[in-house]
């Protein structure tokens, strides 16, 4: 009896040790990882506002995904919020008024959905009426929302839905230069034929697709000719120029592998170009874009499990673990498909699970932040030891400091994506956490005394993948790429926001897919920049549009 009451003691003792092990494991994860500091007064504070959303989920039926969308429905400059429902709950879009968000759903003629979840979504003029268009992704298939004078009328796409694939993010842009939007959709296996979350098998899951307009917003699937052909999850891809050739290119996160990145030939077809990630493993989920260190290169951020999921766990069924990288990743552009991951020198390696992340000057220093939705609801000890949600401000050295807590955005809820847009016109970016099976979250910025600039182009096919590059009277340049889907199953503004500092503006240079350019000169700051339609290569000297 005393060999089995001592057996049973041993046996509680480790039991005991293993949960005090596992709740220091996973109550520490949120701390900063890195001993770094910044000036309190560079960092941007916020204050919650009510919104009433609160995200249903079904485990059973839906992917951990959800869709959201800025769009400006009724052209007056400032971007309603579209938030997808759970599996039969209905979506929502609400107007930013009098301090808070309110729905207006039924002024704008949403339509009803049933027995699907709303997954991804994006916005676009797809049939250059002047007005932006919904671009959404369910189970059983694509649909746009065509807006018609700030009314809604649905129209499903049709396209071969393979009996495996769940569409998820899409990335939209004019790829064969013709003036037609284009798609390209990331497909994941279906929920119910899912085996195992760690699962790193060859041909896991479906083919996403790229989707050729015909110029009547019927589409073709020209994936296999172009050069795409790859059967792998894939939780969301982005179309842009990266290596300013004017050609819209393809970054893609395939989820248990690797990122790829295509360059666009010109001729309908897609080279695949080796980067730092290349015949490796990962977790990669969303993709933040910008160019974080004003080079006039485009970078990306890729999020990854972090530091959260022991490594033996997240590597899953890797032989040569060594091939596997559960960090953050963050791809330097350095010209050319050239890229280094600078996740240890900007201090981002380190973090933990993440998904949808997204560049943006929040403060308006010239600098863009880096914020990062954190919490998988499916993944058991995020049920009580929460993260944080990471919100990374940016040094001028080009590190980035966590500073989330005392900017006042700490997110508890299991977040999928972040938003950014200037709700309250004040010239600073205000955030949305855009939450999974709990509430979302809305903040306003306190503001500063910073200068900023804000460029508005039409949201059409001529114009996504433009490059706007500002010349400020400090002799920075800071670039923005006007494109879509940065985030996760998500769409950020179609505003392009451009923080100053104390600066001012000598120029505004914008360079279309299609070759033309155009430049205004001395531009007035802290307003609201209306590009007109270009036909010509011109240099002009004008007035902004004012907010």
């Amino acid at each position: 009896m005393k060999i089995i009451k001592r057996i049973l003691g041993i046996i509680l003792t480790l039991i005991i040790v293993l949960v005090l092990i596992v709740a220091v494991k996973f109550s520490t994860n949120r701390n900063n990882p890195y001993d770094n500091t910044i000036s309190d007064n560079i960092i941007p504070t916020f204050k919650e506002i009510p919104i009433d959303f609160t995200h249903q989920f079904n485990g059973t039926e839906s992917l951990p995904v959800t869709a959201s969308v800025l769009i400006d429905i009724d052209n007056d400059g400032v971007d309603e919020l579209f938030l997808g429902g759970g599996f039969n709950q209905q979506d929502e879009i609400f107007s930013y008024k009098d301090g808070k968000f309110v729905s207006i759903s039924e002024n704008v003629g949403l339509p009803k959905k049933e027995n699907s979840t709303t997954l991804s979504g994006a916005s676009t003029d797809f049939d250059n009426n002047g007005f932006t268009d919904l671009i959404l992704s369910r189970e059983d298939g694509i649909v746009i929302y065509y807006n018609y004078n700030g009314k809604f009328t649905p129209k499903k796409i049709e396209y071969d839905l393979a009996d495996n694939a769940t569409p998820l993010g899409l990335t939209l842009g004019d790829v064969n230069k013709d003036g037609f939007t284009d798609i390209f959709v990331a497909n994941y296996i279906r929920k119910k034929q899912m085996v195992g979350q760690n699962n790193f098998s060859k041909n896991y899951g479906p083919q996403s697709l790229l989707l050729i307009n015909n110029g009547d917003n019927i589409f073709k699937n020209t994936t296999i000719e172009a050069g795409l052909e790859y059967i792998h999850n894939t939780f969301m891809g982005i179309l842009i120029d990266i290596d300013n050739d004017t050609w819209l290119d393809l970054i893609i996160a395939y989820d248990t592998g690797e990122i790829r990145t295509y360059k666009n030939k010109g001729d309908g077809t897609f080279e695949k170009k080796v980067n730092p990630s290349t015949d490796k493993y990962a977790y990669p989920m969303g993709i933040a874009v910008g160019d974080y260190n004003n080079d006039g290169l485009v970078d990306f951020m890729f999020s990854n499990t972090g530091t959260t999921v022991p490594h033996f766990v997240a590597s899953g069924n890797i032989e040569d673990k060594s091939l596997f990288n559960s960090n953050w990743i963050f791809f330097e552009n350095k010209g050319n498909f050239v890229f280094e991951d600078v996740s240890e020198k900007t201090q981002t390696k380190d973090f933990e699970f993440s998904w949808g992340a997204t560049f943006a000057d929040m403060n308006n220093d010239g600098l863009q932040d880096l914020i990062v939705a954190e919490n998988y609801i499916d993944f058991p000890p995020h049920k009580v030891f929460k993260l944080p949600g990471r919100f990374l401000t940016q040094k001028e050295d080009h590190t980035f400091v966590a500073t989330e807590e005392k900017s006042g955005v700490v997110n508890p809820n299991y977040a999928i994506t972040p938003l950014v847009s200037d709700f309250n016109k004040d010239g600073y970016l205000d955030l949305v956490w855009v939450n999974l099976g709990t509430p979302a979250l809305a903040y306003i910025n306190d503001g500063g005394e910073n200068n900023f600039i804000k460029v508005k182009l039409d949201d059409n096919a001529e114009n996504l993948g433009a490059k706007v590059e500002v010349i400020t009277t400090g002799n920075k340049k800071i670039t923005e790429d006007f494109i879509v889907g940065e985030g996760l199953t998500s769409d950020q503004s179609a505003t392009l926001h451009f923080g100053l500092g104390k600066d001012n503006v000598k120029s505004v240079f914008v360079k279309y897919i299609s070759g033309k350019e155009y430049t205004f000169q001395n531009p007035k700051i802290n307003s609201l920049l209306t590009i007109p339609k270009v036909s010509i290569s011109d240099t002009i000297t004008t007035e902004l549009t004012k907010e």
